[in-house]
């Protein structure tokens, strides 16, 4: 994404809510070629790396960004290794394809029983194989063609399958082909009626050149639906797309109008009270940037360069 910094210009996105520090301010836009942006503080866990696992769970949009001020691939979750096998939810045990393959410690029993669903006849070993080798890569920030390639076949043997197109939509994202990942991450969207994918199609429309969507496409989301940290992930790329549009005091505007600030701040907290701060100082409001990144260090000294850009900004 583009960075929301001073000059505007574009220099170059499931750490976890709560989590590590992040490396890398959380602004920016995707890169365009090459190896899929990367969350800063541990891969978005990599855009997407633990809901599947989990079932389809809560994730989204973790976005960040690279020291340019690209950003990272909102937090997206479709898979995190599991401690060791599981069962089927009703207390069958797994398929003999499932236990062999180690399968099971990657994927969850809902994310199995999907396929076990929606699999084309006779290739739930081949979509569990394939589509675990997918988040896997994603988990482990393999090169992304790893993981376009092996969500494909996941594809190909369960083309219904939300937690396959969901998979392939993020691995096309880190793969810089945002155009068929917003097809994927639609189709995922559409096949699961979840609505926790919007901050990383917003933030898709910002990598097309497209802002005024990811701002459109907010406005017509059901926050209240999202994980927290999904809700805060689509409410800083919609404030970012305004930085795109050269309208930073409407992205500062539009964050101080829903965010919220408890006593202890989360990562994706952190996050927004950045781009607050990096906004407010792109539209010259020093007061407000200096509030925005006091918030940020008193809570968590090293985040990012968060310290030096108040210390510059000084106390008048």
């Amino acid at each position: 994404m583009r960075p929301v910094e001073e000059s505007g210009k574009q220099p170059r996105r499931p750490g976890r809510p709560g989590g590590t520090r992040r490396s890398t301010p959380p602004t920016g836009r995707p890169q365009r070629t090459g190896r899929g942006p990367r969350r800063a503080d541990d891969g978005p866990r990599r855009a997407g790396a633990d809901r599947t696992a989990r079932g389809g769970g809560d994730r989204g949009a973790r976005g960040g960004g690279d020291r340019e001020g690209r950003r990272t691939p909102p937090r997206r979750e479709p898979a995190t290794r599991r401690p060791g096998p599981v069962g089927r939810q009703d207390g069958q045990p797994p398929s003999p394809a499932v236990e062999e393959s180690g399968v099971g410690e990657v994927l969850s029993p809902e994310t199995l029983d999907e396929l076990r669903e929606t699999a084309r006849p006779h290739a739930f070993g081949d979509a569990s194989r394939a589509l675990a080798e997918a988040v896997a890569a994603l988990s482990e920030e393999d090169d992304p063609q790893v993981a376009v390639q092996a969500a494909k076949a996941a594809k190909r043997a369960a083309p219904r399958a939300a937690s396959v197109r969901e998979a392939l939509g993020i691995a096309l994202y880190q793969a810089g082909d945002f155009r068929a990942a917003r097809t994927e991450l639609a189709a995922a969207q559409r096949i699961s009626g979840r609505v926790d994918l919007a901050a990383l199609l917003a933030d898709i429309e910002r990598a097309l050149g497209r802002p005024e969507r990811a701002v459109a496409l907010f406005e017509r989301s059901d926050r209240s639906r999202m994980a927290p940290d999904a809700a805060a992930e689509l409410l800083l790329v919609a404030a970012s797309a305004y930085g795109d549009l050269g309208q930073p005091a409407a992205g500062v505007a539009l964050i101080r109008r829903h965010a919220r600030w408890p006593v202890e701040l989360a990562d994706h907290h952190l996050r927004l009270a950045y781009a607050e701060g990096a906004l407010a100082e792109q539209a010259g409001d020093r007061a407000h940037a200096r509030a925005a990144f006091a918030r940020v260090v008193r809570a968590a000294p090293d985040f990012h360069d968060a310290a030096e850009r108040l210390e510059r900004l000084g106390a008048g």
